[in-house]
């Protein structure tokens, strides 16, 4: 049971010195969540209760399935928009149908998650390379901003792209609401305050609690500032949402971008906070977790979740030490459903869009742009080209583009590696790249090469190329090439017959001896079963450069030149 549930096993060895720490974050992240839940919930198309009841079970299932002691799950922007761009077309203005539409979501996603992890696919969390999260997550951000314009300044934004919304902006210019942009502006300036001068306090929740007091006091939703209005009390009651395989398949491509885009998300996330605390995340358990919490959600007629950074780190900063944060934070959320209708009822929504507004601020990583930037221009050419894509033809495509260009580029990288032409340099005691170490010499009648990628079909071609060219570019009368293999971790049938190829290509330019050093174990067992290495094989095998030189040297001094 602990292996399935590893959440409980931390839970069931509690201490008592944790308890005070954890209360307090517990307390902190549940008053983040209600106002947090029900702006995502908003930014999903749907009531502001819906992101309590997508919440509320979440909380609970990850604090006894996730590996994560700090991870703050439940409604999360990017999640909750890449949900509405795939329901709101099939529910057709049906709010029924589109409650039903996003319940389905979320099982989907889950039941992905959780075949992901009996496959055993934690690996997928690199699916997505830095430089496409970058950019995927700054379009994402982009595309919140414009998706709160309506809601911050009362103005009629009727489109639900990017540019059409900034159009209808420009054209209702007139329309624009000065006491809804008052109301947006000033709970915006208030929780960016709290943030930055006391970020351990729920800054949202204050900003948000504000303008509703100030709304109230001032009458200003007689003045055309809109309300959250009615939610209802209680909890939800729990159900299957009714399938249909036309949905199903409708919704299965967004369900497997959402699975991807939030388990990459959680684990990342997940990992930074675990690294600076000392544990450890398990990355097929996180998939587990976030199939577990994703059925949860929808069961409670919720809709698909992931998790928050913020959320995160605020009970990581205020020293909290188990999942027990998650416990109590539900506690805070059932209590808002319970016993403070009336309260989330006078809400304004201008104060949603400002938090909303200021997650997608923080959504715009700058500072990884200029990283890239100074690292490697072509990855901060990746993130643009990713970022420009989620905001023109929408954050499910964006998510395609963002995943085929960290495999484009994977694979590039790949099919061009780098290699170099190893020289002997006595100092560092050892064979070095003469393009790195000009005092580095070759070894007259020897070729020591090196290609730097495992070897397969996409570079196969490029390898023996590539030797071939080192041979014409190297002076004198070759008589031996080694190839050291060490950056060779892997070889496949397409790369075993260029590498045959290759030994009757030397052969013909009277090459006497081809061998290979450094082979791992796996490489060298595929090479014998192709009957590639000596004795059936052309090829020769040696433990290291200087044992294949010594060899060489030997044969050289006794005149036998094979």
């Amino acid at each position: 049971m602990t292996s399935l549930l590893p959440g409980l096993a931390v839970l069931r060895s509690y201490q008592r010195a944790w308890l005070r720490a954890d209360l307090v974050a517990g307390c902190t992240v549940g008053a983040m969540l209600i106002p947090q839940s029900m702006a995502y919930a908003e930014l999903a198309g749907l009531a502001p209760q819906y992101g309590f009841y997508a919440v509320l079970g979440a909380l609970i299932v990850y604090a006894l399935a996730g590996t994560s002691r700090h991870l703050g799950v439940g409604p999360e922007p990017g999640t909750a928009i890449l949900a509405a761009s795939a329901v709101s077309a099939l529910a057709a203005g049906d709010p029924r149908r589109y409650v039903t539409l996003m319940s389905t979501l979320a099982l989907l996603v889950g039941g992905i998650c959780l075949l992901g992890a009996l496959a055993r696919l934690g690996f997928l969390a690199s699916m997505l390379s830095k430089p496409a999260l970058v950019g995927y997550i700054t379009g994402v951000g982009l595309t919140l901003l414009s998706s709160q314009i309506a809601g911050f300044t009362g103005a009629p934004i009727a489109s639900d792209a990017f540019l059409p919304r900034l159009r209808d902006l420009v054209a209702g210019l007139d329309q624009i609401d000065g006491p809804t942009v008052a109301v947006g502006a000033a709970t915006l300036a208030l929780l960016v305050a709290v943030r930055r001068g006391t970020p351990n306090l729920p800054g949202a929740l204050l900003a948000v609690a504000a303008a509703s007091i100030v709304v109230a006091a001032l009458s200003l939703d007689d003045h055309g500032v809109a309300l959250v209005g009615a939610i209802p009390s209680g909890l939800p009651h729990p159900r299957v949402p009714d399938l249909s395989l036309h949905d199903l398949r409708q919704l299965l491509p967004a369900a497997a971008g959402i699975a991807l885009v939030g388990y990459t998300d959680n684990v990342l996330t997940a990992r930074s906070v675990a690294a600076r605390q000392g544990y450890r995340i398990d990355a097929n358990q996180e998939l587990l977790a976030l199939g577990l919490t994703n059925l949860t959600a929808s069961v409670s007629q919720g809709f698909p979740v992931s998790s928050s950074a913020s959320r995160t780190a605020v009970p990581a900063m205020l020293g909290s030490k188990t999942q027990a944060v998650s416990l109590v934070a539900a506690t805070i959320v059932v209590a808002a459903l319970v016993a403070l209708g009336p309260v989330l009822e006078a809400i304004p929504r201008a104060a949603l869009a400002a938090v909303i507004v200021s997650a997608a601020v923080g959504l715009i990583d700058v500072q990884g742009y200029r990283s890239l930037w100074r690292v490697a221009r072509d990855e901060a050419v990746v993130a643009g080209i990713t970022a420009l894509a989620v905001v023109l033809v929408g954050v499910l495509s964006g998510v395609l583009v963002a995943v085929s260009l960290s495999l484009l580029v994977a694979m590039y990288r790949v099919a061009r590696p780098h290699d170099a032409v190893l020289g002997s340099q006595p100092s560092l005691d050892g064979w070095v790249e003469l393009d790195a170490h000009p005092g580095a010499e070759t070894e007259p009648g020897l070729l020591v090469y090196r290609f730097d990628a495992p070897l397969f079909f996409v570079n196969a071609d490029r390898f023996r190329d590539r030797v071939e060219a080192a041979l014409a570019d190297n002076p004198g009368e070759e008589e031996w090439v080694v190839l050291d293999f060490e950056g060779i971790g892997a070889l496949d049938a397409t790369a075993m017959e260029a590498l045959a190829d290759l030994a009757d290509r030397l052969a013909s330019l009277e090459v006497a001896v081809i061998a290979v050093a450094r082979a791992n174990e796996a490489v060298a067992q595929r090479l014998r079963r192709a009957d590639l290495l000596e004795p059936q094989g052309p090829v020769r095998s040696f433990p290291t450069i200087n044992s294949a030189v010594r060899a060489y040297r030997e044969r050289h001094d006794l005149g036998d030149r094979p």
